[in-house]
């Protein structure tokens, strides 16, 4: 079957998969369809919390705004460097009608991530703070075409694959996607606000544990600054505290060594007082992928942080962004989860 649709599709641009994805449109967003027909076709399932949920072709693809980006990064078999041009993530959430997000939550977008999974079962997640360009603005692709041959009806990658010019290794570049799902963390639930004294790091971790400012103080820090656009204008201060990442392996990630990559699975929601949260994944903070030198910093030169100061005794700060919508304050939680353990198909599995 994969001979014969290639040919066709290769033939007339997409046409059998574009005829397809119509007439399986109407199909409600859970129903399930075998993950090797839909690679067979290049079909991709966008689903989740978007507002037009539905099925996309590698020929509807090639009709949505098109970038190329050149992107290096670490594979199996050594370096690889190629030039990728196809559908910028956020673009096709876009086309999608958007994400659909509570009204009530401020910045409620950054409380979401999509999860691409591959025709075999391969996931990896993106928050959709590195997305945005108000903030992290990393251009994901979903790519149709490549300079060195790797995608298309004799490519080894399938008609698309997930291209994260950013990584430093290929994890992130799922090969043969089926499935696009966008999620959210816990719902939004409003908090008492105020000065915070001390965070509890836990969910799917080994060692969950709690920090005052001494616990933080006492820990290998680091110091940076930090430029960012908040409501008040342009930002800049100087933050000591300790790499997110250190927390987390100290914690230790409740990863399963028999899935290939499974860190990739996860996310972490960090939450303030008043209720306020925003989500990161894991391989955006993971140095072998994103690297985000993300800081969950307890000292600062303008006096944010402290006893005295409106951010609490620690907040995070996030230098690779732009806005500081990820800038959490007052931070009280900071909480690990499985993307993994959130899906589930009655039939496909």
């Amino acid at each position: 079957m994969q001979d014969v649709c290639s040919h066709i599709i290769d033939t007339h641009e997409g046409a059998l998969g574009s005829v397809v994805a119509r007439l399986l449109s109407d199909l409600p967003d859970w129903a399930p369809l075998p993950p090797a027909f839909l690679d067979a076709l290049g079909l991709v399932r966008l689903g989740g919390d978007v507002a037009d949920p539905g099925l996309y072709s590698a020929g509807e693809f090639r009709a949505l705004p098109t970038t190329t980006e050149a992107a290096t990064y670490l594979s199996g078999a050594g370096q690889v460097a190629d030039t990728y041009t196809g559908v910028l993530l956020r673009d096709l959430l876009a086309d999608a009608g958007g994400i659909v997000t509570d009204p009530a939550a401020k910045n409620d977008i950054l409380s979401h991530y999509v999860v691409a999974t591959g025709s075999d079962g391969y996931h990896a997640v993106f928050s959709i703070g590195e997305l945005e360009q108000r903030f992290g603005n990393q251009p994901v692709l979903i790519a149709y075409t490549d300079q060195a041959g790797q995608l298309g009806p004799d490519g080894s990658e399938g008609w698309l694959r997930m291209v994260v010019p950013g990584d430093a290794a290929g994890g992130r570049y799922v090969s043969h996607p089926v499935e696009l799902t966008v999620g959210s963390g816990s719902d939004f639930v409003a908090g008492p606000g105020g000065p915070s004294t001390e965070f509890h790091l836990d969910g799917a971790v080994a060692h969950p544990v709690s920090f005052d400012e001494a616990g933080l103080a006492a820990l290998t820090d680091v110091t940076l600054t930090a430029t960012y656009a908040s409501g008040a204008g342009q930002v800049t201060d100087t933050y000591t505290g300790v790499p997110l990442w250190d927390l987390l392996q100290d914690a230790g990630v409740l990863t399963d060594p028999a899935v290939k990559n499974d860190i990739l699975d996860f996310y972490v929601v960090a939450t303030g007082s008043d209720g306020y949260r925003a989500v990161f994944s894991m391989g955006e903070l993971d140095p072998r992928f994103g690297n985000g030198g993300v800081l969950v910093a307890y000292d600062d030169a303008l006096g944010q942080l402290g006893p005295s100061g409106q951010d609490g005794f620690a907040r995070l700060v996030v230098p690779d962004d732009t806005a500081g919508g990820r800038y959490v304050s007052n931070l009280v939680s900071i909480e690990v989860v499985d993307a993994a353990g959130h899906r589930h198909d009655p039939v496909w599995g």
